[in-house]
């Protein structure tokens, strides 16, 4: 699958409303900015509105959403790694365009004991560890409906 490798700004510049986008990416890495960035009449879903359903009932919910809507979607959050998995398990979920956005270990670490809640920084690493998990998965499922696959390495201060 090829991997092209862009900045936010040239992101922002690809015409996405006509496709299914998926943002994907570490706590901290810029998801939620990058997501509110885009002006689209794409139907936008923020992952952790969901939260309420708790952990593994949220995926669903979402993946429902989204099957229920007839409009091109633009989806952001933390269960976007197991959606891009479980979607493909299902039949049921496959994004035109997925973009990943990398940040350093050190840099989510900053950003939680600046602007979150540092106790959360413990359990960070075994989080990015079961997404990397997650993509392997992914990449090894039989799949006919491969996205284009954007890399964001950002790093803001």
């Amino acid at each position: 699958m090829p991997i092209n490798e862009m900045t936010i700004e040239q992101v922002l510049q690809i015409d996405i409303e006509q496709k299914n986008v998926l943002i994907i990416g570490c706590p901290a890495s810029g998801k939620t900015y990058l997501f509110n960035k885009f002006k689209t009449a794409n139907k936008k879903f923020h992952t952790d509105d969901y939260r309420d359903y708790g952990f593994e009932q949220s995926m669903y919910e979402v993946l429902d959403d989204i099957k229920a809507t007839k409009e091109k979607t633009i989806v952001e959050g933390i269960q976007g790694y197991r959606m891009l998995r479980k979607g493909v398990q299902l039949d049921c979920y496959y994004p035109d365009v997925v973009i990943e956005l990398i940040i350093s270990e050190q840099q989510m670490i900053d950003t939680y004991t600046k602007e979150r809640d540092e106790k959360k920084i413990k359990y960070l690493r075994g989080f990015n560890k079961s997404h990397n998990k997650i993509i392997s998965d992914y990449l090894q499922l039989e799949n006919n409906h491969k996205p284009e696959w954007i890399k964001i390495f950002n790093d803001y201060k």
